[in-house]
């Protein structure tokens, strides 16, 4: 299977620090508008939380990757 194309930067750490952040702050988003009744909100919400969460699990496997082909080209 071939992994799809991912542009270098994307394994950056400052990219993963982005994403993480977005996760965590739209978790608090989705809590604060359950309890506030704002469903529809809410969903939204979940939805940036999947992107942002698929965006980090993928920089990081990236990244992993890469790290891997580094250390087989050196050797």
């Amino acid at each position: 299977m071939v992994a799809p194309f991912r542009p270098p930067w994307f394994g950056h750490r400052g990219v993963q620090l982005l994403a993480g952040v977005a996760v965590a702050y739209n978790l608090v988003a989705i809590v604060l508008r359950l309890v506030d009744g704002d469903w529809g909100e809410a969903f939204l919400s979940f939805a940036w939380t999947v992107v942002f969460g698929y965006v980090l699990v993928e920089s990081l496997r990236f990244r992993k990757q890469q790290d891997t082909g580094q250390d087989t080209a050196a050797d």
